[in-house]
């Protein structure tokens, strides 16, 4: 029971760790590597955690106390739960990408612009529906003609680097496990950051411009929406990084060690979901796992 438990405990300890790191991550890594490492690493996370509840529930419901079997009811009800509240943020995002869709469908080319005449100074990517770039008029009249292409050029990268299925894949592991919504807002910083870069490419002090100024249009501006825009993220962190040189090439180091993480918590998940298959449903002439004996 002692090896279980401990072997259980290490998702939890990941998922906190990744919690208190979370504030590091700009710092180690770059924008482009953090949007696609950090999602998978936290997807690994929930995946893990769910395999630990599960693992531990078996065990304690194959007990013939009273104590344990009800302990063991609580956590799958807790699993239970926590895949509704993710199977519920699902059907948000599905209802939203069907809403959004009708953007794609009236883009002329895949990724091409959709003007929208609107008062509210806004652009952002839409993913489905073909994927299309909106700008509203209200934006476009505000910035200059570098401005708005740095603006429509941050859009294309969102949709060129599907940065809406990274995050969402964040957001996923997140409505599993709460701690990690503070590595989800990293997330989304890297990919304002990362489209940032792929803009500035043309012009850092444009694309700085336009970022800075777009905020300020949007300050008194509230919308909810499952897309990125183009003043997601850290607003000033943007502009002081767009301020300064690109960002160094990424250590390899670094990667390698999230990369390991990955990998070990994978054969974690695999050994806890097997220790609750030998409980529940023992392969022919294979024993029931039993950590009470």
């Amino acid at each position: 029971m002692t090896l279980l438990l401990t072997v259980a405990a290490l998702p939890w300890v990941l998922s906190v760790a990744l919690r208190v790191y979370s504030v590091r991550i700009d710092h180690d890594f770059t924008p482009q590597a953090s949007v696609i490492v950090f999602p998978i690493l936290s997807m690994i996370t929930a995946f893990s955690i769910a395999a630990s509840m599960v693992a531990v529930a078996a065990v304690l419901l194959a007990s013939e106390d009273g104590l344990p079997v009800t302990l063991g009811v609580v956590i799958l009800g807790w699993v239970a739960w926590r895949l509704t509240v993710v199977a519920t943020h699902g059907r948000r995002i599905w209802v939203s990408a069907r809403t959004a869709a009708r953007f794609g469908a009236e883009a002329e080319t895949r990724g091409g612009t959709v003007i929208v005449d609107s008062a509210e100074p806004d652009a952002f990517a839409v993913p489905s529906g073909g994927s299309a770039v909106v700008i509203t008029t209200a934006l476009a009249d505000a910035l200059s003609t570098s401005e708005l292409d740095a603006v429509i050029e941050h859009e294309r990268a969102h949709l060129r680097f599907r940065h809406s299925f990274w995050t969402q894949m964040g957001e996923i592991a997140a409505q599993f496990d709460p701690l990690l919504r503070p590595v989800v807002h990293q997330i989304r910083h890297a990919a304002e950051r990362h489209a940032d870069e792929t803009a500035a490419v043309h012009g850092r002090p444009a694309t700085m411009s336009a970022v800075a100024r777009t905020a300020l249009l949007r300050t008194h501006s509230a919308r909810r929406t499952s897309t990125l825009d183009s003043t997601g993220g850290d607003v000033v962190r943007r502009v002081r990084a767009l301020n300064e040189p690109p960002p160094a090439p990424q250590r390899r180091l670094t990667v390698a060690a999230a990369l390991v993480l990955i990998l070990s918590f994978s054969v974690i998940s695999v050994a806890l979901f097997d220790v609750a298959q030998d409980v529940v449903a023992p392969e022919a002439g294979e024993n029931a796992t039993s950590v009470f004996r």
